[in-house]
């Protein structure tokens, strides 16, 4: 059976493989394409030898069969690429959403918004287009080289050297010049675009620290790398190219064509000049793309990477949970990076009581939270609610017997009757009053909740606990942003809830007269590296 480390590896081939069919018809097509295009190229061979309409015709024929594979091809290949994208979107989506905390917090903004956005964008080339242009540069090349043969005969090869040089140059020289500036360019292209999302959408808290003046400094110290980058990359590599493409290679075939057949008809002269640039040009337009390439095949390394993190494991179980659960923590532990971050904690949280879990910073009270809701796996130990291990449960199906109110203030920019139905979705309004009072918030439900004081979001994300039909409630520093009076009715009302329908409610808390409030306290102490308490 292949770990859960190796499916998550395996995504991105997943995610792949539905496009292969598409890609390699459009393969197929660019092949057919180019041979359709050396016809083309015969057929002028021909009629500079012997006009005649039959020739011309076959020619515009050929033509349009070119230009209609190319076309096809073309769409066949952004729309695999695309359907590509959309299914890789997804996975990581997902990926992130089964991720634990601990994971999650290795990846910042930045690095998150590059890789769901910039590293899929930087794969649209080696999906879309290379394998279009490795079909061109073996197909075409070696159907002109038998023409130019079968009717120059050996020496036009002679043609060839000077494209086939420049062709190198491209292929070799120009990506070592190139992949440097490339970097650059990639980089700081992500920085603008990143510098002016981060002031376009925090220009309000900008404004209220006066920091209007720094990301606009980010911005310009982006835009000048970006400009300084460019020339560089202008004076190193593209002049360089220009003038080896643009001026040596054609001088030195028309030279040595002319060499080699001044004396022959025109029909070989013309075989020479046209099969020789079909040959060089796909060589060219390969080398044009082989600085996206290096940026795709690291992209793909790094969504690989991400892919390969290993998520929440879920099992089986998709029961509906009841009513009255107890929960039973049994020599719980966690280990991040190798360094022990919760002591052994065993504990049993009988249905229809408070919990307080105290103790100071570093002990691991939000890790044990995030343990108890299935988001962050135990090192050693087991959790079971309802005498069913927590590990046991699919993972779609967690946060109906286990909600976890984090915490904080954030609240979503909508009115407050939206906030409250993502918890219960079609709850009634007399319902969703009644969490609101129980949570101390006198406002109605059609108040903006980004109009609200912070203890007021704070008390809004705890009226959902009031919502949820979960046995198990999980509270985060629920009175951190509220006076001594409303955290004092905001415990009683979360000790009422327990006694009144049986739920488990546990809840961290820095506040020793809140704890005091509960029915139980559960003290936790920091952990040394060695894993002994403190």
């Amino acid at each position: 059976m292949p770990s859960e480390h190796q499916k998550n590896a395996d995504a991105f081939k997943e995610a792949l493989r539905p496009s292969l069919p598409w890609l390699g018809l459009s393969v197929a097509l660019v092949v057919a394409g180019g041979l359709l295009a050396v016809g083309v190229l015969w057929m002028l061979v021909r009629f500079i030898g012997e006009p005649g309409v039959i020739t011309a015709l076959s020619a515009l024929a050929l033509s349009g069969g070119t230009a209609l594979c190319a076309a096809l091809s073309s769409w066949l290949a952004h729309s695999a690429e695309m359907s590509f994208a959309t299914r890789l979107r997804q996975k990581v989506a997902t990926h992130l959403m089964l991720l634990p905390p601990s994971a999650v917090s290795q990846y910042d903004g930045q690095k998150l918004r590059r890789l769901v956005a910039d590293d899929i964008v930087a794969l649209h080339h080696m999906i879309a287009h290379f394998p279009h242009e490795i079909a061109t540069f073996l197909i075409v090349p070696l159907a002109s080289i038998c023409l130019l043969v079968a009717i120059g005969g050996w020496v036009s090869l002679a043609a060839l050297i000077p494209g086939l040089v420049a062709a190198l140059f491209i292929l070799v020289a120009v990506p070592r010049l190139a992949s440097r500036e490339g970097k650059i360019q990639f980089d700081v292209m992500g920085d603008i675009a990143l510098a002016v999302d981060d002031y376009a959408r925090g220009i309000r808290i900008h404004r209220i620290f006066a920091a209007e003046a720094g990301a606009a400094a980010r911005y310009e110290e982006a835009t000048q790398r970006f400009s300084r980058g460019m020339v560089e990359r202008v004076g190193r590599v593209a002049t360089i190219m220009a003038m080896a493409t643009a001026l040596l290679q054609p001088v030195a075939t028309f030279a040595i064509i002319y060499a080699t057949g001044f004396d022959r008809p025109a029909q070989v002269l013309a075989a020479s000049l046209f099969f020789s640039l079909a040959v060089v040009t796909p060589a060219r337009q390969l080398g044009h793309g082989l600085d996206y390439i290096a940026m795709g095949r690291a992209a793909a390394g790094r969504i690989r990477a991400f892919l390969a993190e290993p998520s929440v494991v879920g099992g089986p179980v998709s029961d509906q949970p009841p009513e009255r659960a107890d929960l039973v923590v049994r020599n719980l532990s966690v280990m991040l990076a190798d360094r022990p971050v919760l002591a052994p904690v065993s504990h049993c949280f009988p249905a229809g009581t408070l919990t307080a879990i105290t103790g100071p910073s570093g002990a691991g009270k939000t890790t044990l939270l995030r343990v108890l809701a299935g988001l962050e796996p135990p090192t050693t130990g087991t959790v079971l609610l309802a005498d069913t291990p927590l590990v046991e449960l699919a993972p779609a199906n967690r946060t109906a017997w286990a909600a976890l109110i984090a915490q904080g203030t954030d609240v979503l920019s909508a009115p407050i009757r939206d906030n409250l139905l993502l918890s219960a979705p079609g709850a009634r309004d007399d319902v969703l009053q009644a969490a609101l009072r129980a949570a101390q918030i006198e406002e109605g439900l059609d108040t903006d909740a980004e109009r609200l004081s912070g203890g007021e979001k704070q008390r809004l994300n705890i009226s959902r606990a009031y919502l949820s039909s979960a046995p198990l409630l999980l509270l985060d520093e629920p009175t951190s942003a509220l006076d001594a009076d409303t955290s004092r009715r905001v415990v009683d009302e979360l000790r009422q809830l327990a006694q009144s329908t049986g739920k488990v409610i546990v809840m961290v808390t820095h506040d020793p007269a809140m704890a005091a409030r509960a029915d139980e306290i559960l003290p936790l102490h920091p952990v040394d590296y060695d894993g002994a308490r403190r």
